[in-house]
C-alpha cells in the first residue's frame, strides 16, 4: 500500500484534481438529503471535503496519514483519526462519507460499525464500492468494498441501502484507457 504521508504533496495532481472532486462531491451530495454535518473519514488532501463545504455541509475530515491531514486542514477542518475508532461521540452527525478507503481495507467492518455509530437517527452513510471493478469493466471485485459485503455489514450495524450514485474519475484512466466511472451506495440509519 502506498504511503499516503509520502504521497499528499503529488496525491491530488495525480488523482484527477477538482474535477474529479468536484464529481465526486456532486454524487455525494445527491444522496444527503439536507444540509447538516458530514464526517469524511480518509478525507486525504481535503479537496473533495471542501467541494462537500462548498455544498452547504458543515465538514470535518479525518484522516489517519499525517501529511494528507496537514494538507486538508489548509481546506477544511480536520483531525488526524483513524477510520476505525473515530475521535467524534455517538450519535453526533448527520453524514459520514468513505470515498476511495474501503478498498484498501483487509476488513471493512470496523469502520462500518463506526460509520453507524457516529450517525444520528436518519443519517446518511454514503461510500464508493466495487472501485476495482471501476478500473477493469466487467470486472468484479473481492475486496473489502465490494457491493454485497459493504451491504451486508451496513445492515448488521442497522443501515438500510437508501440510494445510490455513480461519478466519473476525471483523469484516473489508467494506460491511457477512458475514465473510470465510480459507484456510490447511501445508507441510512435507523
Amino acid at each position: 500500500m502506498l504511503d499516503y504521508s509520502l504521497e499528499a504533496a503529488r496525491y491530488d495532481e495525480t488523482r484527477g484534481g477538482l474535477p474529479r472532486a468536484r464529481a465526486a462531491a456532486e454524487a455525494v451530495r445527491g444522496l444527503i438529503p439536507a444540509p447538516g454535518t458530514l464526517l469524511d473519514l480518509a478525507c486525504g488532501t481535503g479537496l473533495v471535503t471542501r467541494e462537500l463545504a462548498a455544498r452547504g455541509l458543515r465538514v470535518l475530515g479525518v484522516d489517519a496519514a499525517a501529511g494528507m491531514a496537514r494538507l486538508a486542514s489548509e481546506r477544511v477542518p480536520v483531525v488526524l483519526g483513524d477510520g476505525r475508532r473515530l475521535p467524534v461521540r455517538d450519535r453526533c452527525v448527520d453524514a459520514v462519507t468513505t470515498i476511495w478507503l474501503l478498498h484498501l481495507l483487509d476488513d471493512a467492518r470496523p469502520v462500518i460499525a463506526e460509520a453507524a455509530r457516529v450517525l444520528r437517527p436518519g443519517g446518511v452513510f454514503v461510500t464508493t464500492v466495487d472501485k476495482d471493478a471501476a478500473h477493469r469493466p466487467g470486472g468484479r471485485s473481492p475486496a473489502a468494498d465490494g457491493t454485497e459485503i459493504v451491504i451486508a455489514q451496513a445492515g448488521r450495524h442497522g443501515l438500510r441501502l437508501s440510494g445510490e450514485s455513480r461519478f466519473t474519475g476525471h483523469g484516473q484512466g489508467r494506460s491511457g484507457g477512458p475514465d473510470p466511472v465510480f459507484r456510490l451506495l447511501a445508507f441510512t440509519s435507523r
